[in-house]
């Protein structure tokens, strides 16, 4: 709905100078509007994405390498992060035997002994 005033305004995504004839007009162009628009949506869709991940617990932590010196069995996280694999490269490694580790229950044990013989 337009009127007869004119306000100055600047554009929210430009910074441009314009003419507004609502009061509630925030862009200068359609443009304009679709930019903001579109830039709103990923920014929303990427907060969304933080805290699924943040949830799910998908967000990898990093191992502390000082607990590491003095441990005998490894996991399959600290073992890949001593050797600055991927834990995908490490369980494929463990399925050729290429490392052999223990499994009980549905975790892998990996001795500090293996890694160190594979590493020299």
């Amino acid at each position: 709905m337009s009127s007869n005033i004119y306000i100055e305004r600047v554009c929210q995504c430009c910074n441009s100078k314009f003419i507004a004839r609502t009061t509630k007009t925030k862009y200068c162009s359609n443009k304009c509007s679709s930019r903001a628009y579109k830039h709103a949506a990923r920014r929303e869709k990427l907060e969304i994405a933080k805290i699924e991940a943040s949830i799910t617990g998908k967000i990898r932590t990093k191992v502390n390498f000082p607990e590491l010196v003095g441990k005998e069995l490894l996991t399959i996280t600290e073992a890949s992060a001593l050797l600055n694999i991927t834990h995908v490269t490490l369980r494929r490694w463990i399925k050729e035997s290429r490392i052999i580790s223990s499994k009980i229950g549905k975790k892998h044990l990996i001795r500090r002994e293996y890694l160190d013989a594979l590493i020299q």
